[in-house]
């Protein structure tokens, strides 16, 4: 609905800025006119996925940690988790909830997969930051009071033995304030 709003707003302003020109030629119908080309151009116009974010409630994803200032967005909207990482080392990493998009961040321990979190509420989200292993999980509760579960699959240092700073991870991201994630 919203590209056709603003597709028809374009198209009334490219020929009400051409009709001027028209009549009166001058700089600014000019530009009116250029601008408008623009708004249509752009709303239309196929838009490539962003490098550092992923809007699938779950799935898995790889990125250089070192660039971006360690954000990956995962989910959109509602669902929109800005994650936020810098080095530990090639087992661990520090994930914070600096982002304005999440509430808090807690580390899941003695729990070695996503679906068998049942309450994500009950974790500790108490500290600015956490420090995750291999194999750990993290869960991130963002503004909407939604949740999403992280697993640290790998983990890749450039100053230990790596060509790269990468990170892998799997991700769920519940709807709807669900926190069971079973």
């Amino acid at each position: 609905m919203q590209t056709k709003v603003v597709g028809f707003c374009s198209v009334s302003a490219l020929v009400g800025f051409g009709a001027w020109f028209y009549n009166e030629p001058s700089f600014e119908p000019a530009i009116g006119f250029i601008v408008s080309i623009g708004a249509l151009a752009a709303n239309y116009w196929p838009k490539k996925p962003e490098k550092h974010a992923s809007n699938r409630l779950k799935g898995r994803n790889t990125f250089d940690y070192s660039n971006n200032n360690g954000r990956f967005v995962i989910g959109s909207n509602e669902l929109l988790f800005e994650t936020a990482w810098s080095k530990a080392s090639d087992e661990s990493i520090h994930v914070y909830n600096d982002p304005a998009s999440i509430k808090g961040v807690a580390l899941v321990k003695g729990v070695s997969a996503i679906n068998l979190i049942s309450n994500a509420k009950s974790y500790d989200f108490s500290s600015r930051s956490r420090t995750p292993q291999e194999g750990d999980i993290v869960v991130f509760e963002n503004s909407y009071g939604n949740f999403a579960a992280v697993k640290i699959i790998d983990i890749k240092d450039n100053t230990r033995n790596d060509s790269i700073d990468e990170l892998t991870f799997e991700y769920v991201i519940n709807p709807d304030g669900h926190t069971n994630f079973r």
